[in-house]
């Protein structure tokens, strides 16, 4: 790496662009006094990031903008840049050429670029940082600061042997790591702050979530415990249901039988009580047969009177009855003589009867035959006849033929004249209707196109109606879909909207004091602050806690705040007053590739809260990536806390945090924010695109409706034109039907022509046929005649025949049935005799038993006499005993009365039996209702606890269980309130806490860890001091020996013990001389001390480049050669720029530069020279 050279405008004296090229080993810059050749060594100072304007010979900054001189105007800005060759990748940029630019604008604004890329000054330091370039390296030293080394102090003489140990980087580390240190202390008393509010949060809730989840695994019991009870009483109910239904079906056969009985019983009473009204008769007819018994044996005194009478009788009529049996018993006698005659006569008949039944077979059988031959010729006479009759009809037939073929004959003749005539006229029709049709196929083709050319313009304008339609529904599709999502947003966004304007998200108490809206609050830091989306991270990850410190006035509006939140005890908050605000210096901005900006410049604010963000967010640099943070904080470029983008965090002392953490309260916040302005961008791109789409859906709408405006025009034509068609084509079809009728007429009157012709033939012939088929009919029919006059004949003798058969087998028939006739008289006869022997038998037999009852009669009589007077005595003893029988019945009517009653109260008891038992089916029906409800009910209450596992219940243990149910429903209303979302709250809180406790531990791990880097910075910085500290004291030494005669170098280290109180002292002994100080040296043995101290570092750690400004200026010839040559001795690994006066050092030059001023303009200019 060399310089390749500088370009400067603007800057002091140079008011025009000039570039110096560099080459390697020597160059040197030379011009008169006043030329400007230090104003290029301050313009690279200036370049590499010199902050003190003092430092480079001005008071402020525009005093290094060019002033202006004759005729030549103020410059507006300055810039330098450098050009340094980086072939070997020197500096971690991919190019081989590094421009390096600074730009200050009249107002102050200054511009870093790095290869025409916008950096920060702290980029460019960074880049610098431990290459021995850079504002307060040793590798620029200006005019006077020769003499500034040897007047150094100890603590200056360290800090550049530290410069050259490359400890700036690790101070720089140390410094954020303390830094950091510093912020991770901070953090943790916040935390501690938090972690404790929420503690004693969590420790309130946790009693809360404890009793909760006691009152929840209890009310779980209970519930499980519930459904089993609900189960097992549900099946126990199912049972008392089928139970209770078996019951009231029992009942109701109870409720039969009792029916029954009853009606048996009442069935049973009616018999009593009708047995005893009967009995009651009784014994009034008994009371009354009393009366007749006394009444009865007066008349038995009177009937043995009247027996004694009609015992007289009866002996006459025995002697009466005696004479009639013998009278009878003599008619029997002849009766029996008739009936033994008529025996006889039946014998004889029967005989005469059989040889008359051969007889009559016979004739009968004859007569027969006959009969069935009369029949046969009969039949034959009456087909002749009928044969006759068809002949003459058929004759009749052939005669009409015969008339009627000679009037069809006349007939055709006369039609077929009259079809010719037809013919021709139809030929006529025939031309006439073609022309016709010519023309009307000629008009319905023409319409035909029309029409087609319709349909063809309809077919277009309705597939562009089709694409119109699905382009339409694909817009009112998208619009419904748009309007739908816009009002889902919009809901989203309102919800949003009232949760940011609820202050949700934000610790209890930071909310409480938001949700007060008390004057002097200005709300919280991140609601003041806008963050770009890109830094969210970033600075969440850098001041996590302090995004929810809320800003106030001034310090008495945060007591108040405090006041509010001791009051109501919601928690503690952080505050900002802007009264108390202190802002800290800002640190500077490293120059380095990947540096984003300063935090408090890259955020939009109120400036009324600049201090406020300056305090919070003034030294926060935040970077790219992880590595260029590391980077920066392992070269010591920036003291403060460095954070990238994607949430990495490096103190100032280099402790580095990272991670992921979505939940956390202000990445929600943010989340929330991007959703909300994500939501308004939607929204409002919904809107355009919904108003878009709807003036497409109009336009759609527009051409949709000429399309369909000119469809309806085409509809009408084509309606016309079909008409017009459907016209011609009826017309067309109608000549058509009319040419084929009058073609088809033609033919038919053809045809019927040559069929009457046909039909004349053939009329003719049939004519003759028919002549002879009369004759021949004639012939056959007199043939019939005399046969049937022959058969007539023979007809009349079977007759005759038939008739002498018929009268003997009459005489003979007469015979045989007055025979049948007596026989069946005699049989009646016979039966007659019979009944009147029987009847005479019979008479006998009662005379016989008239005379036998008669002679009993009179046996009777004197035995009725008898048992008259034995009635009588007995009428007297029934007399005494219907007495005794009425006493009895009396008493049975008296027991049937009794029994009466009790069928009464039994009947009674029946009833009382029926009303039970239908208030017992009543009840148990209700009951049956009552347990159906119960079933609906436990049914229900079982659907309720569908989701909970239930405990199996049994009758042993269904008491235990439901004692066990009770207890814990009681201990449940022994809870009174509970805060059921407690349990949850406690989770949350518990899982902040756990976080918070987590985060504490990181930043306690961060601390420990950054106290372990500190320390180890500290080891690395002072092993590393002490190493370059040994070989540059080494280095000085000879080099003093070698530049300095007879001299020694020493560097003495003070407070040794002590590395950041100790001092470094430059100390020369020449020999034969002791050790003295530095002061007292002459102007030129100060020079060389200092280049023999400076060359003693270069032989350490040479720089790139090196600017030496006049720093051989004390030195005489000789030493100035020893310094040149020593020089030389290290342009292999550098390369020195000299601006010099001395001829010597511009003879050793390689490369020679002059610098010339017109002092009437005041510009400086780069002009070549040659030695």
């Amino acid at each position: 790496m060399y310089l390749k050279g500088v370009e400067i405008y603007g800057f002091k004296s140079f008011g025009e662009r000039i570039k110096i090229d560099f080459e390697g080993g020597i160059t040197s810059i030379v011009g008169p006094n006043g030329s400007g050749k230090s104003n290029i060594l301050d313009a690279i100072l200036w370049v590499l990031g010199e902050q003190s304007y003092k430092n480079i010979r001005a008071k402020e900054s525009k005093d290094v903008i060019f002033s202006g001189g004759d005729k030549k105007k103020p410059a507006n800005s300055a810039e330098v840049s450098l050009y340094i060759d980086n072939k070997d990748r020197f500096f971690p940029i991919n190019e081989d050429t590094a421009k390096i630019t600074r730009k200050l604008y009249y107002n102050g604004e200054n511009e870093y670029f790095i290869n025409e890329r916008k950096v920060r000054l702290k980029d460019i330091s960074d880049l610098f940082m431990d290459t021995g370039v850079g504002k307060s390296a040793y590798s620029v030293i200006g005019q006077g600061k020769v003499e500034r080394i040897i007047s150094s102090s100890k603590k200056e003489v360290k800090e550049i042997i530290e410069e050259a140990a490359g400890v700036k980087k690790f101070q720089q580390r140390k410094t954020e790591s303390e830094k950091k240190l510093e912020n991770v202390s901070s953090e943790v008393e916040k935390i501690e702050l938090i972690l404790n509010e929420t503690g004693e949060n969590r420790a309130k809730i946790k009693k809360q979530a404890e009793k909760a989840l006691a009152f929840l695994e209890i009310k779980n019991e209970r519930d499980s415990i519930n459904k089993g009870i609900v189960i097992f009483d549900l099946e126990k109910n199912k049972d008392i249901f089928e139970k209770t239904k078996v019951k009231i079906e029992d009942s109701e056969k109870n409720l039969d039988a009792v029916r029954k009985n009853k009606e048996e019983s009442c069935e049973e009473l009616n018999k009593v009580s009708s047995e005893r009204k009967e009995l009651k008769i009784s014994i009034e007819e008994n009371i009354n047969k009393n009366e007749e018994l006394k009444n009865a044996i007066t008349f038995f005194e009177k009937e043995k009177i009247r027996l004694s009478e009609r015992q007289e009788s009866y002996k006459r009529d025995v002697e009466d009855r005696k004479e009639r049996l013998k009278n009878s018993e003599e008619k029997l006698e002849r009766n029996k003589e008739y009936f033994e005659n008529l025996l006889k006569e039946k014998e004889k008949i029967k005989e005469n009867i059989f040889l008359g039944e051969s007889n009559f077979q016979r004739y009968e059988n004859e007569i027969n035959e006959k009969e069935i031959e009369k029949k046969e010729l009969e039949k034959d006479i009456e087909v002749k006849k009928r044969q006759i009759l068809d002949f003459e009809v058929e004759k009749l037939q052939y005669v009409n033929d015969i008339e009627s073929s000679s009037r069809r004959i006349k007939g055709s003749n006369s039609k077929i004249n009259s079809l010719k005539g037809e013919i021709a006229e139809t030929e006529e029709k025939i031309k006439d209707n073609k022309e016709l049709l010519e023309i009307a196929l000629k008009n319905k083709t023409l319409k035909e196109n029309l029409l087609k050319e319709t349909e063809e313009r309809q077919i277009l304008c309705e597939k562009q109606i089709s694409e119109i339609s699905i382009n339409t529904n694909k817009i009112s599709e998208i619009l419904r879909r748009d309007e739908g999502e816009e009002n889902r947003s919009r809901v989203k966004y309102d919800s949003l909207v009232r949760f940011e304007e609820n202050n949700d998200g934000f610790f209890r108490g930071v909310k409480e004091i938001l949700n007060c809206n008390l004057k002097g609050v200005n709300g919280a830091l991140i609601s003041l602050i806008s963050i770009p989306e890109y830094l969210e991270k970033a600075i969440e990850s850098a001041i996590p806690g302090n995004l929810q410190d809320i800003v106030v006035d001034d310090s008495e509006t945060a007591k108040k705040c405090i006041g509010i939140l001791k009051e109501k005890k919601v928690g503690r908050a952080s505050f900002l007053a802007l009264d108390t605000i202190k802002t800290f210096m800002r640190k500077e901005m490293p120059n380095f590739d990947g540096v984003v900006g300063r935090a408090s410049e890259l955020i939009n604010f109120d400036k009324r809260y600049q201090k406020v963000v300056d305090m919070i967010l003034g030294n926060l640099l935040i970077v790219k990536d992880v590595d260029t943070a590391i980077n920066i904080s392992k070269k010591n470029l920036y003291s403060g806390n460095v954070v990238t983008l994607t949430g990495e965090l490096i103190s100032g002392s280099g402790r580095i945090t990272g991670g992921e953490n979505k939940n956390s309260a202000i990445s929600q916040m943010f989340e929330r924010r991007k959703e909300m302005k994500r939501l308004e961008n939607l929204l409002k791109e919904l809107g355009e695109r919904i108003a878009e789409n709807k003036k497409k859906s109009d336009d759609y709408s527009k051409k949709l409706e000429e399309l369909e405006n000119e469809i309806y025009h085409i509809d009408v034509q084509e309606e016309s034109l079909k008409k017009s068609i459907k016209a011609y084509t009826e017309e067309y079809e109608g000549l058509k039907q009319k040419e084929e009728k009058l073609l088809k007429n033609k033919n038919m009157f053809t045809l019927e022509m040559q069929e009457e012709e046909q039909y004349a033939k053939e009329y003719e012939k049939r004519m003759k046929n028919s002549s002879l088929g009369k004759e021949n009919v004639e012939k056959v029919s007199k043939e019939m005649k005399e046969k049937i006059e022959k058969n007539s004949e023979i007809l009349e003798n079977i007759n005759e025949i038939i008739k002498n058969l018929s009268e003997e087998f009459s005489d003979i028939k007469i015979k045989f049935l007055n025979s049948k006739d007596r026989l069946a008289q005699i049989e009646n006869e016979t039966g007659k005799n019979s009944f009147e022997k029987d009847e005479i038998e019979k008479e006998i037999s009662i005379i016989k038993t008239n005379i036998e009852k008669l002679e009993k009669e009179i046996k009777n009589s004197a035995e009725q006499i008898k048992k008259t007077e034995a009635e009588k005595e007995l009428k007297e003893y029934e007399f005494e005993k219907e007495n005794r029988g009425l006493q009895i019945a009396k008493e049975k009517e008296a027991f049937l009365e009794i029994k009466e009653k009790e069928l009464m109260g039994i009947i009674k008891d029946f009833e009382s039996e029926e009303y039970k038992e239908n208030e017992k089916i009543k009840s148990e029906k209700e009951k049956l209702i009552n347990i159906s409800e119960k079933i609906s009910s436990l049914e229900n209450s079982l659907a309720d606890l569908s989701k909970i596992e239930e405990k199996e219940i049994s009758e042993i243990n269904y008491k235990e269980f439901s004692d066990r149910m009770r207890n814990l429903t009681n201990k449940l209303k022994d809870f009174e309130t509970v805060n059921l979302l407690a349990v949850e709250e406690f989770k949350e809180l518990d899982k902040k806490y756990q976080f918070i406790k987590a985060q504490k531990e990181d930043l306690e791990e961060s601390r420990k860890s950054l106290l372990q880097i500190i320390e180890d910075i500290s080891k690395a910085i002072e092993k590393r001091f002490y190493d370059a500290y040994k070989n540059i004291n080494e280095n000085f030494n000879m080099m003093c020996m070698e530049t300095i005669d007879n001299s020694e170098g020493n560097l003495v280290l003070s407070n040794e013990e002590n590395y950041e109180n100790c001092g470094v002292e430059i100390f020369v002994k020449f020999k034969n001389k002791k050790r003295q100080s530095l002061t007292l040296l002459s102007g030129g043995e100060k020079s060389m001390v200092a280049i023999a101290f400076i060359m003693a570092i270069f032989m350490y750690k040479p720089s790139p480049f090196t600017f030496l400004d006049e720093i051989e200026a004390a030195l005489d010839e000789k030493n100035t050669k020893k310094l040149i040559n020593k020089l030389k001795e290290f342009t292999e690994k550098s390369q020195f720029i000299l601006i010099t006066h001395n001829k010597e050092t511009m003879k050793s030059s390689d490369t020679l530069f002059g610098v010339t001023m017109n002092k009437k303009v005041g510009i400086s200019k780069i002009v070549p020279v040659r030695l």
